[in-house]
């Protein structure tokens, strides 16, 4: 054993101590909330590309929609119909006054009432 005696800590190392592994705590601390803060960014900055990808997916639908009905509007003209008619020989025929019904009211509403009328409620039991 040695004769050499342990010095008790003075109390004014021991503050200083204490300072500095507080300190470093805070330090831990705001780095971990500054690192939550740039990983939220990030991923508020993904999700926005992600809502920019898809709204231009969106908007090349919505074109590739229109010109298709553009291209059905020029394949369905009255002369383009006759004209299939009688390449494909299905010997259709314009209908006659007879055949054409003319609605009067609205088609939407007209469907849902019939669609209504036919559905159980409990006020029918």
């Amino acid at each position: 054993m040695s004769n050499r005696k342990t010095q008790k800590p003075s109390q004014t190392s021991s503050i200083l101590n204490r300072i500095i592994w507080l300190t470093f705590a805070l330090t831990l601390f705001v780095g971990m909330f500054g690192l939550g803060t740039v990983y939220l960014r990030h991923e508020a900055a993904v999700l926005a590309n992600e809502n920019k990808a898809l709204y231009a997916n969106i908007s090349e639908q919505k074109r590739h929609i229109a010109e298709l009905g553009a291209v059905i509007a020029r394949q369905t003209t009255r002369d383009q119909l006759k004209a299939l008619n009688q390449e494909y020989g299905l010997g259709l025929r314009l209908p006659t006054e007879r055949q054409i019904v003319h609605v009067l009211e609205d088609p939407t509403k007209r469907l849902y009432e019939k669609q209504s009328g036919t559905m159980l409620t409990a006020a029918s039991f």
